[in-house]
């Protein structure tokens, strides 16, 4: 390149940025900077033969201009990723004429989200806040704007130096409008994190009476309605506005600032705190209003929350010249629960102005565990009362509760006897009066005390049923009751059946009825607004996929029959419905169709992409399919996986298995689905088996969510077993039925995959052979309480009962390669659980099998000095250097020549190509 740089002129750095330019697929799609190369690299090559006739033939020419291999590495796992962030909040109008959401484009993906609004009828997308707009509201947005401005004006003032573009004369000339270039982002503007940064809108709520809507920025709410010119401000204060919420009738709406529940009118400049007083130290947590807007169900919190109730763990800092520690709060299973109370208030919210009584607590409990579930109930359509669920960690007990208010009892004024001496009333008062008073004061006194009191009154809740929960971990706090037209039925989602299916709870005969059913999972959107049809995600075509389902609650018209709605194979998440069930958006993704915002119209079928959200090379790098498959373990349970297949492979060949696998609990995600872009299951497997020649594969074993309630508690006081069982059945199955060789097997996995990983070198070392082993928790009883409680096992205060999970008395049994790697300033998976496994593997003398890969400054998901291309490398190194290249090694030694003879001829033919660019 020096050689290069001299002969034509040009510097060393000018010739390579002229090499990268060339050599990018980017700018070869760009017709000007085609011409622009073509004119480049005559002139160069002229100067080249110049500088040779001057006796400098020593000096190489530029390497021939080669496109850049689509399969690597750099290609693959890029310094900044290709993807962009996906809308939320969607949200249709009380009509369902508009719909809105919360989105940032793909430059943009540095800032917080604006607001879109999407006119149903006509299709069309309008954006509603930006920079500029939110600037004059903002001190930090119009920071944010003068930013861009300047930035801006710097580029202009550039090109137009090159020639390229306008220069500031002309850009006075034609009057261009300087606010607009304040939403003009910079392609560069991911990569400059101390620049300013613009906040956004944080959430969005549509009146339930006309088209309007409030919304939140930084804190302060704002008004608009589709079609004005501007939007107005509503609120300026130095703390956040949250849980906002328009009334009932739309007339107003409600929000909390710090501890306090506020109402507002339209039209009227009064601002009313409508909470209730309640005993000292208790804070509000969450409210609902009745649907009469008359009444308020609320859950308050009081103690010690699970952080603090913890201890404090150390973690070192490698960043700066000495290594410094930070500590933070960690809650393990061996600790003491600090107590925490939670209760549940109904309270008549009085008129404007007035006063009214206090609020009636219907439910309190003290917190069992760090997965007790408690939500904030749901209102009967008649507004007469709540529903709640409660799951108690300590018993494994599920209550589903009824509460409302007590009817106030008229006080009937009483009448005096027709025979009594109106002297006596009088001599009873003189009697009082002739006393010394001290019994009179004793009296008021506790009278005075009782009426003072903020103690609330109570009446306690209603148990209608309660049965024992015995599922999946994450299953407690999807049950959330909800009360049907009738205003008596309760429907909600439990895995009773195994599943997690739909049941309707008739509370006066506490009976139950399940409305679907199958070996699939039901997850509930929303109910329509007459209560009689609930719309639900589920998994009912296939595990991979994900559908939209309309079904009926109805009594009279086809009791919980499920129809489905979505038409393309793949996953929608996040849905939300027009009121009359026609319009639906939600964010779908499947392989071939990256995760975008989509229209989708019920009647039609025909479903839209509304926003553009990942750069031109995530379509570029995602066209490839992966083969989706299934095997039977050894008890008979259905495993799903996906399969990367090299190049002329052969269901004969002896080629080395890749594995990656998670094993863990994810709520209602998994890994074998459609659309599942990952680093690990799908770039870094698809790349090895088309460059190296592997079988690479991608297995959900028992332990991971989404199929069943057997698979998700599967680690329950057995962490790993069953995966271990089920990764190995699917090694003997890819060896019969998909050309692998079994002394080639090797696995790796992420955090609870990390664990994974080791568990199987460990316990099946003669079956795998290498390992790859990320931040994985190899010592439970270290790990946060929350998650292993519910998933590895029980504990009691003060006892490391999960030290009998930990993988270092295991880690003895290593046979084969192992490479652990971990970032080490961690705070989710401690690095030190890392260290005391390869403190264990030393002792046991396994120091030639294991080896360390460390990112010093580096968190769960490393980032600090190693980013994904530097883990990927090194695992490409690894795997390479322990198991070598896959070779296809068919028993037939005319296929294996008819293959070899197909490779040369490819490669004669890439040469040829080559050549001719």
């Amino acid at each position: 390149m020096c050689g290069f740089a001299g002969a034509t002129g040009l510097t060393s750095a000018q010739g390579r940025l002229w090499y990268a330019k060339n050599r990018n697929p980017d700018f070869a799609t760009r017709s000007a900077a085609v011409s622009i190369r073509y004119l480049q690299t005559l002139f160069l090559s002229v100067l080249v033969l110049a500088g040779a006739s001057m006796g400098q033939s020593s000096r190489k020419s530029p390497p021939a201009h080669k496109s850049e291999d689509p399969l690597s590495l750099k290609r693959l796992f890029p310094k900044h990723s290709y993807f962009g962030k996906s809308a939320r909040g969607m949200k249709f109008s009380h009509d369902g004429k508009f719909a809105a959401w919360l989105w940032r484009s793909y430059d943009e993906r540095r800032h917080g989200n604006d607001l879109f609004i999407y006119d149903v009828a006509k299709e069309k997308v309008k954006r509603i806040t930006s920079v500029t707009v939110m600037a004059p509201f903002q001190k930090v947005t119009r920071e944010v704007e003068e930013d861009r401005i300047k930035k801006a004006k710097a580029r202009l003032k550039m090109a137009a130096k090159k020639g390229k573009g306008l220069s500031d004369r002309k850009l006075e000339e034609k009057k261009l409008d300087e606010k607009k270039l304040g939403d003009v982002v910079d392609k560069k503007d991911h990569k400059k994190k101390k620049a300013p940064r613009y906040g956004g809108v944080s959430s969005l709520v549509w009146s339930p009476t006309k088209n309007e809507l409030l919304f939140t920025s930084l804190g302060d709410i704002y008004q608009y309605e589709p079609g004005a010119k501007e939007l107005k401000r509503l609120s300026i204060s130095k703390e956040r506005e949250r849980d906002l919420q328009f009334l009932p009738d739309g007339s107003g709406y409600t929000y909390r600032r710090g501890s306090a529940l506020l109402r507002v009118s339209f039209g009227s400049h009064l601002i009313e705190q409508i909470d209730p007083v309640v005993p000292k130290g208790e804070s509000m947590t969450g409210y609902k209003l009745s649907p009469d807007g008359k009444k308020l169900v609320f859950l308050t919190s009081k103690g010690v929350s699970r952080g603090r109730s913890g201890r404090k763990v150390s973690i070192a800092s490698y960043k700066g010249r000495f290594m410094k520690v930070r500590e933070l709060s960690r809650h393990m299973s061996d600790d003491k629960l600090g107590k925490r109370e939670s209760r549940i208030y109904l309270h008549e919210i009085p008129a404007s102005m007035r006063e009214n009584g206090g609020p009636v607590e219907v439910y309190h409990r003290e917190v069992t565990g760090t997965r007790d579930i408690l939500r904030v109930p749901d209102w009967s359509p008649d507004s007469k009362q709540v529903t709640f669920s409660v799951f108690e960690q300590k018993t494994s007990q599920m209550t589903i509760y009824l509460a409302k208010l007590p009817e106030l009892e008229k006080k009937k004024k009483k009448k005096k006897p027709a025979d009594s001496d109106p002297e006596d009333s009088d001599s009873d008062s003189d009697d009082s009066d002739d006393d010394d008073g001290d019994d009179d004061v004793k009296t008021q006194s506790k009278k005075s005390k009782k009426v003072d009191s903020k103690a609330p009154r109570k009446h306690p809740a209603r148990v209608v049923y309660r049965f024992l929960h015995d599922g999946g971990p994450t299953t407690p706090r999807m049950t959330r009751p909800l009360f049907l037209a009738d205003s008596k039925r309760v429907l909600f989602l439990s895995e009773q059946s195994g599943f997690r299916h739909l049941h309707v709870l008739d509370p006066l005969y506490e009976s139950l009825d399940q409305i679907t059913r199958g070996h699939f999972e039901v997850y509930p959107i929303e109910m329509s607004k007459d209560k009689k049809t609930i719309y639900v995600t589920a998994t009912k075509e296939a595990p991979k996929r994900v559908d939209i389902y309309r079904i009926s609650l109805d009594q009279k018209k086809q009791f919980g029959q499920m129809q489905k709605i979505s038409r393309l194979a793949g996953r929608h998440g996040s849905v939300a419905i027009s009121p009359d069930g026609s319009n639906m958006l939600s964010i779908f993704e499947r392989y071939g169709a990256l995760r975008e915002l989509v229209h989708l119209d019920v009647r039609s079928g025909r479903q839209r992409a509304l926003t553009k959200s990942h750069s031109k090379m995530a379509s570029e790098v995602t066209k490839a399919r992966p083969s989706f498959f299934h095997y039977s373990n050894r008890h008979g349970h259905k495993i799903h996986g996906y399969l990367w297949k090299p190049e002329h492979w052969s269901a004969k060949d002896k080629r080395p298995l890749l594995i990656y696998v998670y094993g863990g609990p994810l709520g209602t995600r998994k890994n074998v689905v459609e659309g599942s872009y990952s680093s690990d299951g799908y770039f870094f497997a698809q790349y090895f088996a088309k460059k190296h020649g592997w079988v690479c594969c991608t297995i959900d074993p028992r332990g991971m969510s989404g199929y069943g309630a057997l698979y998700e508690k599967a680690n329950f006081d057995q962490v790993g077993r069953p995966q271990v069982e089920d990764l190995e059945d699917g090694v003997k199955f890819l060896v019969e039925k998909h050309g692998v060789d079994p002394e080639k097997v090797a696995i790796h996995g992420w955090s609870f995959g990390g664990f994974q990983t080791q568990m199987c070198m460990y316990t099946k070392p003669d079956v795998f052979k290498v390992g790859i082993a990320g931040a994985g928790p190899t010592e439970w009883e270290n790990y946060n309480s929350w998650y292993s409680t519910g998933t590895i096992g029980n504990s009691r205060v003060g006892k490391t009962d999960l030290a009998k999970f930990s993988l270092l008395p295991l880690a003895k049994n290593l046979k084969g390669k192992l490479l652990l790697v971990h970032g080490m300033e961690d705070s989710n998976v401690l690095f030190q659980d890392t260290v005391k496994v390869y403190q264990a593997l030393l002792k046991a003398g396994k120091e030639t099998l294991v080896e360390l890969f460390l990112d010093p400054t580096g968190g769960h998901g490393l980032g600090g000095d190693i980013k994904r291309y530097a883990r990927m490398h090194k695992y490409e190194e690894f795997l390479l250097r322990t198991l070598g290249k896959g070779k296809a090694l068919a028993a037939n030694p005319r296929i294996s020549d008819a293959a070899a003879k197909t490779n040369k001829d490819v490669r004669q033919a890439r040469k040829l190509e080559n050549k001719q660019r």
